[in-house]
């Protein structure tokens, strides 16, 4: 039994439930979205097609527990159902942010917004099909390619999520610290763990993206954490 890998899998599932309850929840409180649009249109198209499309029934993963195949796909359900309320916020209240930012129309901003999800959907689905044709390394194992196109797509979103809060002037709409610590447990520290040691000799290009990503959340935790303390609002208590 590979325990590492089964415990930072349930890690993963409750850090990252937990982050999009958050962003969502946020969202809708603050009339704001708590996702960069570059993040979204990487982890929706990710979840479904690695929950419906390129399939995780027969990955290594899959086997390590009952019905792993199964809890894999229902865990990737609930994260894209999260990640499409997500993506209601985004629609309905982001259109502000760029007119404000970039000066374009709102026609603009719907071309753009989709285009990425387009764009994403591509890079994720060609990405799988891309790692799972190889023996070496990959074992032709779905589920090891899509952990690699995770891990960038994580390194890509820790960086945007503090650039977006750098753009909004500082601001915490849409954010919160609890999104910013169960962001960092869902991916770090538990699945780039558990990852690296799988493969003491052969994650240093993986190890890459999961060191970027502990040292980018590590500092939106402490930009948030101080942002919410600036303005009166304890941290620990705001969902």
């Amino acid at each position: 039994m590979d325990t590492p890998t089964i415990i930072s899998s349930h890690l993963a599932t409750y850090g990252w439930t937990l982050t999009y309850i958050a962003i969502a929840y946020r969202g809708f409180q603050d009339k704001s979205y708590g996702m960069p649009i570059v993040a979204l249109s990487l982890n929706l198209p990710w979840e479904i097609i690695f929950a419906y499309v390129i399939t995780p029934h027969g990955s290594a993963d899959s086997l390590l527990v009952p019905y792993g195949a199964l809890k894999a796909q229902g865990a990737f359900t609930l994260w894209a159902t999260l990640d499409l309320l997500i993506l209601y916020t985004y629609f309905k209240y982001g259109y502000k942010y760029f007119e404000t930012q970039y000066n374009i129309s709102k026609a603009q901003w719907i071309i753009f917004s989709l285009a990425m999800l387009t764009f994403g959907t591509a890079i994720v689905y060609n990405g799988g099909m891309f790692f799972m044709q190889f023996e070496e390394y990959f074992n032709h194992d779905q589920i090891e390619g899509a952990k690699v196109i995770a891990f960038a797509q994580n390194a890509l979103m820790s960086i945007a999520f503090i650039a977006m809060f750098y753009a909004r002037g500082g601001s915490v709409e849409g954010q919160s610290f609890t999104i910013a610590w169960a962001k960092w447990i869902g991916t770090s520290m538990s699945g780039g763990i558990a990852y690296i040691i799988a493969r003491p000799d052969e994650w240093y290009f993986v190890g890459t993206f999961i060191i970027a990503i502990f040292i980018a959340d590590l500092y939106y935790m402490f930009i948030i954490y101080r942002a919410l303390r600036r303005k009166g609002i304890n941290p620990w208590t705001r969902l």
